[in-house]
């Protein structure tokens, strides 16, 4: 089922509420219920017990109760009032479902996310839903101020490895993006722009990836860049896609998150407008050749900042290296960008087998523009793992 919780993810929860001496783990974060139950929420009123005993109850609005029933397996499901022409009050209604939960149970040590302030949408991404201070006194109300741990770093280390089950659902993501870049590459061409290019792509994984090897859920994101003043800048986290329309020669450059089912993928790719010149050939093959180089070195016990320093000195030999201005790479699967692990010159963070993460590099230049190749990889005890992989050439 769509929204199984593998055996594997439980017990290793499990082990890790021992060690904290957890009593149960109660979330509202949509990339926490994920992880908690198997189920991505509709919109983010979901909430997700886990006690120390392995029983797991996924608490939904009663309009999403048909959906978490088709999903859920070895998870029990309890639905609240939501929505109705009759006034009432959602947060009593939680707070019933959490008491009937917890009724009888004793919990000492109760573990929430207080900390997260990065968070993943729910499948309604137009509106993210936040536990804060009236969360807080349903939590407390419940289960007593002095009980509450904050769990948050605990969840993101163990949301960083992925189960064998988890992986494959950020691969399935992968294989949908590459749906995406298809799309664009036909579209690429003088005259479009990145609007234009942006909700093709879109338009292309919503259409074909929904049902893609039974993806219930699928929703895309992309940014495009046009032309040298836009893909130079388009090194930051997020990009304006504008009505600037391709000339001939110019290079277009997407960056696309796909989530599918909850779970998502990250990738980039440029493409010129017409056919690409020997400088802008150049420059691409750099990048790659310092993609593969950092991907050459991903292995469990590494270390994110040696991942980084071996795609980047593979530009530092080009001549390049003030060029390539962010980042290799950042964890991601629950979430677009996960806390760990960074791949960059100052990350201590350790490779560890099941970890999924972006590799990267990029190089932005005035007057020429800016190329960067990005793609996903697991890693597994032989080393990288490439997720939907997909051609480089930009013409």
């Amino acid at each position: 089922m769509a929204g199984e919780l593998p055996s594997a993810r439980r017990t290793r929860l499990l082990q890790v509420m021992a060690a904290e001496k957890l009593d149960a783990i109660v979330c509202r974060l949509p990339e926490n219920v994920l992880l908690l139950t198997g189920y991505w929420p509709i919109c983010g009123w979901a909430f997700a017990v886990l006690s120390s005993q392995g029983e797991a109850v996924c608490i939904v609005p009663d309009t999403e109760e048909r959906e978490a029933r088709d999903e859920l397996s070895d998870c029990a499901l309890a639905s609240y009032a939501f929505g109705t022409k009759e006034p009432v009050d959602q947060l009593q209604e939680i707070r019933a479902a959490l008491e009937s939960t917890s009724a009888g149970r004793r919990w000492r040590r109760v573990g929430w996310e207080e900390s997260f302030e990065t968070a993943a949408p729910a499948w309604n991404a137009a509106e993210s839903l936040l536990p804060a201070g009236p969360t807080r006194r349903v939590l407390e109300g419940v289960f007593a101020r002095e009980n509450l741990v904050d769990v948050t770093r605990v969840l993101e280390i163990e949301k960083a490895a992925k189960t064998p089950a988890e992986a494959e659902k950020v691969a399935r993501s992968a294989r949908i993006s590459c749906i995406g870049m298809t799309e664009f590459c036909k579209t690429v061409d003088a005259g479009r722009s990145g609007v234009e290019l942006a909700a093709a792509v879109e338009s292309a994984i919503m259409r074909e990836g929904t049902g893609f090897d039974d993806a219930r859920r699928v929703r895309a994101f992309a940014q495009v860049a046009t032309g040298p003043e836009e893909t130079f800048r388009a090194w930051r986290p997020a990009e304006i896609t504008t009505t600037r329309r391709l000339r001939e020669g110019d290079i277009a450059l997407l960056e696309l998150a796909v989530v599918a089912d909850g779970y998502w993928c990250d990738r980039t790719r440029a493409r010129v407008a017409g056919r690409a010149s020997e400088r802008q050939k150049e420059i691409n093959q750099i990048v790659s050749r310092g993609q593969k180089a950092a991907i050459s070195a991903v292995r469990p016990g590494v270390s994110g900042r040696e991942v980084d320093e071996a795609g980047r000195s593979e530009i530092r030999a080009a001549g390049q290296d003030r060029a390539f201005v962010h980042i290799t790479g950042h964890g991601l699967g629950f979430r677009y960008h996960e806390a760990m692990p960074f791949l960059a010159p100052w990350s201590t963070d350790v490779l560890r087998e099941g970890m999924i993460h972006s590799v990267e590099p990029g190089i932005y230049l005035p007057d020429f523009g800016g190329i960067r190749i990005e793609d996903d990889v697991l890693v597994t005890p032989q080393g990288a793992q490439v997720l939907g992989p997909f051609p480089t050439d930009l013409d």
